[in-house]
């Protein structure tokens, strides 16, 4: 008995011990990290001081600019570069994965590293959202490790309508371009406008070439991969006698402009080829990193020798361009879309997979997606060729007419039940954007793309916080539901709430009266806290020729970079529909 009561003391003493230990380091650890956040509260210092290593590097001092913009922009802290006593160091290292990034705590200082300057970045990202910026800056308390799971994070920039993309400037695309980036995005697509044009001499051809060149060199400079998409769509005054057959297009899917050429007439597709080299040459001044082949909406051939499109004259065309493309850049690595396959079926599908199963080593990545639910194919049978399938949601469309007409479009939930579809088997993807009013659906895509399993709701709540205040997180939650939920229901034909609408734009007015100036004037709250108003408006209130619609309509015309009066047929489509807009002359 003795025996036994002394191993039990020895074994409590020795427990005690041990314990004792493990809450000395946890708490050292968590002194260490909240000396530094002490020494931004204490002294409150109106200078960051942040060192970067290795020092004198021109990607790593790209990073610090990013960082150092975002923190001034929001406190009157001034954040300078320094290897005395820094508060934030930021570095590069062999010893992480390219795209990761960590957040550690050494001594006093913040270290904020990546496996390359992309990763870096990406980390910047996380510190700058998790950091506190009212009553000056109060760094991030955030610590750990984070890899990317998908490997490709993609948006598409419409490049056409007189869209956002199209009007915007220089500086204001690049800030966005970047600030997707610190969200983890590694990729922009967008699209020079063959269809629009009758010719590389055509007096908006250079316009237009300038345009596309914007968006890619915002890209580059922000670190990211470059994607052009192309096909069999080519300029609008191409020969009768080279033009596809139409499509066969029962379901409405598939689009037709008439500026599509037939791969299996061999004067077409030698035009296909010359013009898709030509465009490549164009843009080796920035560089093309991604071919997007698309084959529907826009592109297609209905003729005998064709059909099916996607599982005959779609892969020979794709498979000559990828050789072309590949002359003149070797690394040049190829994406295979699927939009629209087999609506209606016709063993698209399937003749895919049996042509990549025998022959797939020109192919990169498979993109799927369609307008509704994911298509069932590679879900039930798996990806043609093995490859890594990416998807493309459409965040701008959706409920949404005219495009951002009406502000911010968040679709969270919806958003939330197409990734959940596709996640298990996704590598990422490509989300289309015709601007910037979807933005927040953006960001919750980009976390898709991180962490396959985060939520919607995460991104959200990191987002709220990050851009407007940690204190309106919720009451933002609530008001970005009920915009949804109006938006679904007019989309059906269901009745909206009229009292939920009301309580939306409320609750904006409320958090309206409690954001810092620097979010309350930002373009993201504008357009969220316009979308209150002109649901309240249009569901409830005068209709949209009150003078408070009227009023918000412009206050996103200019946000938006829109045309009053244009000779642009489509730009309806992205411009609010304040009263008497027309389609007469530019202005």
């Amino acid at each position: 008995m003795k025996a036994k009561l002394k191993n039990y003391f020895t074994a409590l003493f020795f427990g005690v011990i041990f314990g004792a230990i493990l809450f000395h380091n946890s708490m050292a650890q968590s002194i260490n990290s909240i000396d530094s956040v002490n020494l931004m509260q204490s002294k409150r210092p109106t200078e960051i001081l942040v060192e970067l290593k290795p020092k004198g590097d021109v990607k790593v001092l790209k990073v610090f600019t990013i960082l150092k913009e975002r923190i001034e922009h929001r406190c009157s802290n001034i954040v300078k570069e320094t290897s005395d006593r820094p508060q934030i160091i930021l570095s590069t290292t062999d010893n992480l994965p390219l795209e990761t990034y960590s957040i550690s705590q050494v001594d006093k200082s913040v270290h904020i590293s990546g496996g390359s300057w992309q990763g870096l970045l990406y980390g910047v990202g996380k510190f700058l959202r998790t950091s506190k910026y009212e009553n000056g800056f109060l760094p991030s308390t955030w610590r750990g490790i984070s890899s990317p799971q998908g490997t490709f994070r993609g948006m598409y920039f419409a490049n056409h309508f007189h869209n956002w993309y199209y009007m915007s400037s220089d500086d204001e695309l690049n800030r966005y371009t970047e600030d997707m980036a610190l969200w983890g995005i590694n990729a922009i697509m967008t699209s020079y406008p063959l269809l629009n044009l009758t010719g590389w001499d055509d007096p908006e051809a250079d316009l237009a070439m300038e345009q596309t060149k914007k968006i890619l060199r915002a890209a580059k400079n922000a670190g990211l991969a470059t994607v052009m998409g192309c096909g069999n769509v080519l300029f609008n005054n191409t020969p009768e006698e080279l033009l596809a057959t139409p499509l066969s297009d029962q379901l409405g899917r598939h689009g037709n402009t008439g500026a599509m050429v037939c791969p299996s007439n061999p004067v077409g597709r030698d035009l296909i080829l010359k013009t898709n080299v030509t465009l490549l040459q164009k843009f080796n001044d920035i560089g093309i990193d991604y071919l997007c082949m698309w084959p529907y909406d826009e592109g297609g051939c209905g003729c005998d020798q064709c059909s099916p499109w996607g599982a005959n004259g779609f892969i020979r065309i794709s498979k000559d361009i990828a050789k072309a493309g590949r002359e003149i850049n070797p690394e040049l690595k190829m994406i295979l879309s699927t939009w629209t396959f087999d609506t209606p079926e016709q063993g698209e599908w399937q003749g895919l997979a049996d042509s990549l199963a025998k022959d797939g080593d020109w192919a990169n990545y498979i993109m799927a997606d369609s307008h509704e639910d994911f298509p069932r194919y590679p879900l039930d049978k798996g990806v043609p060729g093995d490859l890594p399938l990416i998807n493309f949601p459409e965040i701008s469309m959706w409920g949404n007419a005219p495009w951002g007409g009406y502000g911010a479009h968040p679709m969270p939930k919806r958003t939330q039940r197409l990734w959940n579809q596709v996640k298990h088997i996704s590598k990422g993807g490509l989300a289309y954007s015709e601007g910037i009013y979807e933005d927040i659906s953006k960001v919750i895509i980009s976390q898709f793309y991180w962490n396959p399993n985060s939520t919607s709701e995460d991104a959200m709540r990191e987002y709220i916080a990050y851009e407007f205040s940690p204190k309106v997180v919720d009451d933002v939650l609530t008001i970005i539901d009920i915009l949804e939920s109006s938006a679904s229901k007019k989309h059906t034909n269901q009745s909206v709430d009229s009292s939920a609408v009301e309580s939306a734009y409320s609750l904006a007015k409320d958090v309206n009266n409690r954001l810092p100036e620097w979010a309350k004037n930002g373009w993201r709250w504008e357009i969220l806290y316009i979308r209150t108003l002109l649901d309240r408006e249009r569901f409830v209130g005068s209709g949209l020729t009150s003078q408070a619609s009227v009023e918000a309509m412009q206050r996103l015309i200019e946000i938006y970079h829109c045309l009053i009066k244009t000779d642009d047929p489509y730009h309806h489509r992205v411009r609010p529909p304040l009263p008497q807009t027309d389609s007469g002359s530019k202005k």
